[in-house]
């Protein structure tokens, strides 16, 4: 990766950065919108899934090779500064204009957390972010008061994220001194992680669910 890269994964793990609130994907070389994030300055303006951005501040940026820095750069900037878009939207003839105010975009890790059942709570984590084990340990709270026994967490599509995150998550599920992950490199000496005695789910049933994108911290 380079540099700018690494920093914006970093962005994305530290909880927040200031944009659009949009997540997008480049498909045949078009940017996707995949979803406006909720609340955020997108949705406001009422950008809509499966929209098509095909013009930045008037530049076509459809079937120009364009990388997702590249997206980001332009679409990315200090709270309310403005940035002009057109999309195409399916059944609509002409492009759509959107004058979209950038704003601090929060990004959570918990995407859900109910009760399916009596008995049986559900948490679902997209990543793991520098926010990841307040989240589940709040979301573990609210469960608990709602007379949960046992948890589903739900990893699927999560591919990742800080290390130290991953080892306190897992340290809510152990008790005691328990050896939860070693890292070991070329320059770095053998790193040892345990559980403590912290764990806030240590009985009961609990199922991990995960698919062929849960990868790195996920799989911790």
């Amino acid at each position: 990766l380079r540099k700018d890269e690494v920093s914006s994964s970093q962005e994305q793990l530290d909880g927040g950065f200031d944009g659009i609130g949009v997540s997008f994907n480049i498909l045949r070389d078009t940017i996707f919108i995949i979803n406006p994030i909720t609340g955020g300055p997108s949705e406001r303006v009422g950008i809509r899934p499966g929209d098509r951005i095909v013009k930045i501040e008037g530049e076509n940026v459809a079937g120009v090779g364009i990388k997702n820095i590249d997206v980001q750069k332009k679409l990315k900037g200090p709270k309310n500064t403005k940035v002009n878009i057109s999309v195409m939207r399916r059944n609509v003839a002409e492009l759509i204009d959107f004058t979209i105010t950038r704003d601090k975009i929060p990004l959570y890790s918990l995407d859900a957390s109910y009760m399916i059942d009596d008995n049986t709570g559900y948490i679902k984590l997209s990543r793991f972010s520098s926010t990841t084990a307040k989240e589940f340990v709040d979301a573990l709270a609210g469960l608990k008061k709602e007379g949960m026994q046992d948890l589903i967490l739900d990893l699927s599509g999560n591919g990742g994220g800080y290390l130290f995150s991953a080892v306190d998550l897992a340290d809510q599920f152990l008790e005691g001194r328990r050896k939860i992950v070693y890292t070991e490199g070329v320059q770095n000496p053998r790193r040892d992680f345990y559980s403590t005695n912290a764990g806030g789910f240590t009985e009961g049933g609990l199922v991990v669910m995960i698919d062929e994108t849960s990868a790195s911290a996920s799989e911790i």
